[in-house]
């Protein structure tokens, strides 16, 4: 009887350590539902938060060009307002002259005597001083002031 005793008590043990392991795995099923719609939750967020992040860098995306050219533009601009102030008709606006002789820039006084006939360049137009193309000087013969010398 002894040995059916241990084995009644060996039955029962066994029978306590699987209704233990019941009782553990119907908690963790328990636990399990809602660990799972956490984390399908937590999913969905991060979904969410990426959208509403792309959507940002969509519409950043979007906008470049037209930043990016509107930038470019306006230093083309600055560059060639710096180009008109660099040139020589902004020079004559400042009450400087070019003069030309021959149709050539002519630089010294020389090169001026030299010169068929000269062309003086002015801010608001061009004008020739004189020609040397066979003139004939004016002679004293008609009424006029006449020579002081």
């Amino acid at each position: 009887d002894q040995q059916a005793s241990l084995q009644r008590a060996l039955d029962a043990a066994c029978a306590r350590r699987v209704e233990r392991a019941a009782d553990r795995a119907a908690g963790l099923a328990a636990r399990l539902a809602p660990a799972l719609d956490r984390m399908i939750s937590q999913a969905a967020r991060k979904v969410d938060d990426g959208r509403v992040q792309l959507s940002a860098l969509d519409l950043r995306l979007q906008a470049a060009p037209a930043l990016r050219f509107a930038a470019l533009s306006r230093r083309l601009d600055a560059l060639d307002r710096t180009r008109t102030t660099l040139g020589y008709s902004e020079t004559l606006r400042r009450g400087y002259a070019v003069v030309r002789g021959d149709g050539a820039v002519v630089t010294s006084r020389s090169a001026a005597e030299g010169a068929q006939s000269l062309e003086v360049e002015f801010h608001d137009g061009r004008m020739v001083v004189g020609q040397k193309l066979g003139r004939k000087p004016k002679s004293d013969s008609g009424p006029g002031q006449g020579q002081l010398f």
